[in-house]
């Protein structure tokens, strides 16, 4: 597991810090999102208060400034979210069963309409778990209950506004007696071409676009509409380490250079992907609106279960064997405690009829 260290002000919160007023002059936003910039620009700011933190055994303690839990945009409050998230998935959630990775992405023209629109995202993640329980169901000729986490990005290099969903898939699913089928299966052209079908479906019945821009979209050689695959988890750690990847924040301090002065901002892109090394410069308060983009509104969550791994079904796995003896050694444990110390909890059942009543005597009647 990696390990979360608390910061002192990053370049990320200097950016945020020096170009708020430019930015506020600059771009017309609500002021929710003002608040948020304000508190992530105070992040972990001593003069703004203390935790006192000491150890009861041996008495020793020191102080932690608050920090501010903006998440998708404080780098530290997102990498502590993330570290826990993926500890989360690979401990107390995906099953011990081989998993694989499903990319869905869009084309460009597609792409405003989320940004417009903070919470279309979820009707697409159910589409996405509709698509796959379909397609596993379909190839094992018969109805499988699959399992998968769908995580909803919206960055992409240089903080670019780029939806696109990550999917946790179990390969397989099970039975209406909890049989494991498995089924090692990644996209495939019809797979694509039913993901574009089903969007462009989406999209028209919200009358979000025409026909003619469907059509269009339809007629092109290159969509636009892609689904990635190649990548599978066979262990504790594969799943973690994706874990960390999916759910991870918009902005990467190493990729970053501020320059305070000009108050300009410089991405240098990873020189394995496809910008090979590239680099873009923003003026500080472009940057931040950039950023403000990937801000989903408050008390949304862009990490949604489905299947075996929804809490509906979760809530049944002791109670089904075919998936209990598969699920993580740490849920078994944390249930059986928990089933232990409810036991204990409830009082002794008494048999009534060994109850004397307030009279020997027994019934009034």
């Amino acid at each position: 597991m990696g390990t979360y260290i608390p910061h002192r002000e990053g370049t990320v919160q200097s950016i945020v810090r020096r170009s708020l007023t430019r930015y506020q002059g600059y771009a017309t936003s609500p002021q929710v999102i003002v608040d948020r910039l304000e508190q992530f620009a105070g992040c972990a700011d001593w003069s703004k208060g203390v935790a006192r933190i000491r150890c009861p055994d041996c008495g020793h303690s020191y102080f932690r400034p608050f920090s501010c839990k903006v998440f998708h945009l404080c780098p530290s409050c997102d990498q502590k979210r993330t570290l826990l998230y993926a500890e989360y998935l690979a401990e107390d959630l995906l099953l011990d069963l081989p998993h694989r990775q499903f990319v869905f992405t869009i084309p460009k023209v597609l792409r405003p309409y989320f940004r417009n629109d903070k919470r279309l995202f979820g009707e697409v993640s159910r589409l996405i778990f509709s698509l796959l329980s379909d397609f596993f169901s379909l190839a094992a000729g018969q109805e499988l209950l699959g399992a998968l986490v769908v995580s909803y990005q919206s960055f992409g290099e240089f903080a670019r506004f780029h939806p696109h969903w990550h999917v946790l898939v179990l390969e397989g699913g099970f039975t209406n007696f909890d049989r494991f089928v498995y089924l090692p299966l990644g996209a495939c052209e019809g797979m694509l071409r039913v993901w574009q079908a089903a969007m462009l479906a989406l999209f028209l019945r919200k009358k979000l676009i025409d026909q003619a821009r469907a059509d269009m979209l339809t007629s092109w050689q290159h969509s636009g509409f892609s689904i990635e695959s190649d990548t599978r988890l066979f262990s504790k750690a594969d799943r973690e380490a994706l874990g960390q990847y999916v759910v991870r924040g918009g902005t990467c301090a190493e990729k970053i250079q501020y320059d305070p002065d000009a108050d300009t901002v410089t991405w240098t892109a990873s020189p394995k992907g496809y910008y090979k090394g590239r680099t873009e410069t923003f003026m500080g308060y472009e940057f931040v609106d950039q950023l403000v983009a990937h801000l989903p509104p408050r008390r949304v969550q862009l990490v949604r279960r489905y299947g075996a791994y929804s809490g509906k079904v979760r809530s049944q796995w002791r109670q089904r064997s075919g998936i209990y003896h598969l699920a993580p050694e740490a849920w078994k444990q944390a249930h059986q405690l928990r089933t232990h110390a409810n036991q204990e909890a409830k009082p002794a059942a008494v048999d009534s009829a060994e109850v004397p009543g307030d009279n020997d005597g027994g019934s009034d009647h």
